[in-house]
């Protein structure tokens, strides 16, 4: 257990580079077996590694405080103190013992998450209502952006469309000129987010 703790971003790392290999299996090679894996499966297993990935650390934080010690026990057995600033209805489920802990948790892992999903699936939706509109994508590329959306993770997914949207207008003008007028958006993305997966961390920082 102590290995898993201490390797666990490069163990996430491996999932996600691993999972982003079978996304681009699908889509470069479309009739190797993994074609049978629909993009909702793969939305449904995006979500599940992120929902199991938050269970985990959370469990794992609740692990280390209840074994290190008298000090760190107090964390897992403190309601959250009335001076910290909380929405006042939502105060209530922090008043009990785990008060402390679930405040912390929520905010320290659960937090990214959510402003993931929320941020994923609103441009997936600003996706879909464009090509109803305008076309543009492939009949699956709006489920495959948001794929890649979710394996950027938060705030990685900032650097991946970020980078994403400034390799297409590149690539759209360089076409353009060489008199090819459409060009698919999904494989520039595909490396975005393998960049991102890579670099995204050590691009914040700077940016920080």
């Amino acid at each position: 257990m102590n290995f898993i703790f201490s390797n666990l971003n490069v163990i996430v790392l491996v999932i996600w580079l691993l999972f982003l290999a079978l996304v681009a299996i699908r889509y470069f090679r479309p009739a190797w077996p993994v074609r049978a894996l629909s993009s909702h499966w793969l939305i449904a297993i995006a979500i599940g590694l992120h929902l199991f990935y938050g269970l985990f650390v959370s469990w794992g934080q609740y692990y280390v405080w209840a074994t290190s010690g008298d000090f760190t026990r107090i964390f897992i057995n403190s309601p959250l103190p009335a001076e910290v600033p909380f929405w006042s209805w939502a105060r209530p489920i922090f008043s009990n013992h785990l008060g402390y802990f679930l405040h912390y948790v929520l905010g320290r892992f659960w937090l990214n998450i959510f402003v993931l999903f929320l941020f994923s699936i609103s441009l997936y939706f600003l996706f879909k209502i464009w090509r109803f509109y305008r076309g543009g994508f492939l009949a699956e590329g709006p489920e495959l952006l948001l794929i890649l959306m979710l394996i950027s993770g938060w705030p990685g997914v900032l650097v991946s469309v970020s980078l994403g949207f400034i390799l297409s207008i590149i690539s759209l003008g360089f076409f353009y000129f060489k008199g090819k007028r459409v060009v698919n958006i999904e494989p520039i993305f595909i490396f975005a987010t393998f960049f991102s997966l890579l670099f995204a961390r050590s691009i914040l920082n700077v940016l920080q």
